[in-house]
């Protein structure tokens, strides 16, 4: 058996809080690969509570064995007192008079049979423009860190990092970036965020949230925004999957595909499906939604982009780079690979001035920040994992493009 073959069927097993059952011993080596594809999609305590009673991991080397439950108490404890740490936060915004949805996250995790297990990295919070100011003053007063900002430029997001408990926010005033030619245009779908929010509970808190319809739609063009970079990985389908399920009778999918038919996202959001019905033990039923007719399913490719680019898609340096190809392309259809890597290397003059300030500050100093940014490249790629396929950013690429087309994301 295939390594990611046994993978996906272990993680079936634990979205659906079933017993996995025992496999036919492994090699260390294997052992190892399916410790590095757990890890990989960021789901290694999810995999860990599936195998750990199986005669054939006991029969595994005992320190391989300790370091995977190690790895496993270390990243679910610091999960639960996460989110512990961000609930009592949130529930302060409230009481201080901000109106903060949180998107993803959470959410999310509070519907897997055992959140602590699914880790998350960061929560994601929905603000108005408005309160954007006051909450930055907030953050900071309760010991949070960020990035400098421009004065007088207005943030889309703003991230902050509290150095004493490790919590992590994305503050987002737009769920998506404005000035994207590829998916800017998908913040349009969410102006009614604030006016449809909904409330759950969670461990005792009560969180605004994104009505399901939408959420679950957000769900959707989020993977699409990281699919048109680098990809995303199996965590994130799983999280559609079991919303999908748990929101079945919320979701009114006839209007839901009606919008993604109108965003050329229709056959993409339904291989999705498809790799849970294929793949996760889900029925066409559990999400309440006929199986169409009008889609080809192919959804083994997609699935094959995700187990290769992992979480986000940041498994290697060329991987992470083609993300110029694949959003070139989709912001001007008829662009090519080489006009993609250029507009990489050399973007729009705001964009250097952003990121490297001084040229900002001295204008005569921007073609220093063109050199600056090449250079911070080649050291990230010197130093960034190697992909194992031996292809070129440019060949991942047009490859992923390909797949674009092959979802209808793009028009051949």
């Amino acid at each position: 058996m295939k390594i990611e073959t046994l993978f996906l069927s272990i993680l079936k097993d634990a979205l659906h809080g079933e017993t996995s059952e025992d496999i036919q011993s492994l090699s260390m080596e294997e052992w190892e690969k399916l410790f590095q594809i757990a890890q990989k999609q960021s789901v290694a305590p999810m995999i860990y509570q599936q195998i750990f009673p199986m005669p054939a991991f006991r029969q595994a080397d005992p320190g391989f064995q300790n370091f995977w439950k190690m790895n496993t108490l270390q990243e679910a404890g610091n999960q639960a007192r996460c989110s512990a740490l961000f609930l009592m936060l949130y529930d302060k915004m409230w009481q201080n008079g901000f109106t903060p949805l949180v998107v993803k996250g959470i959410v999310c995790r509070d519907l897997y049979p055992n959140p602590d297990l699914r880790i998350s990295g960061d929560e994601d919070l929905l603000i108005p423009r408005e309160q954007f100011a006051r909450m930055d003053e907030f953050l900071l007063k309760e010991g949070f860190v960020r990035e400098n900002l421009d004065e007088g430029k207005e943030y889309q997001e703003v991230g902050y990092h509290h150095l004493g408990n490790g919590l992590y926010l994305e503050m987002h005033m737009d769920l998506f970036a404005k000035e994207s030619g590829a998916y800017g245009h998908l913040n349009d779908l969410f102006t009614e965020a604030f006016d449809t929010s909904v409330i759950v509970n969670i461990q005792g808190t009560d969180v605004h949230t994104l009505n399901p319809q939408l959420h679950f739609l957000y769900l959707l063009c989020h993977s699409l925004k990281h699919f048109l970079h680098s990809g995303f990985g199996v965590r994130q389908v799983c999280d559609m999957l079991l919303f999908a399920q748990h929101y079945a009778s919320d979701i009114h999918w006839t209007e839901l595909i009606k919008l993604l038919r109108e965003n050329q996202m229709y056959d993409f959001s339904m291989n999705l499906m498809n790799i849970g019905v294929e793949h996760f033990g889900f029925t066409w039923d559990d999400i309440a939604v006929p199986k169409p007719d009008d889609v080809e399913f192919d959804s083994l490719p997609l699935l094959n982009d995700m187990l290769d680019g992992g979480i986000y898609g940041k498994s290697d340096a060329d991987r992470v780079h083609s993300a110029n190809i694949t959003l070139n392309a989709a912001e001007n259809e008829t662009a090519s690979a080489a006009s993609g890597i250029l507009a990489s290397l050399f973007p729009d003059k705001d964009y250097i001035q952003t990121h490297y300030p001084y040229t900002k500050k001295w204008k005569i100093l921007l073609p220093v920040g063109y050199i600056h940014r090449i250079g911070v490249y080649l050291l990230k790629r010197k130093s960034a994992p190697k992909n194992s396929s031996g292809k070129s950013s440019t060949q991942i690429g047009m490859e992923r493009v390909r797949l674009l087309e092959k979802y209808k994301i793009l028009d051949k």
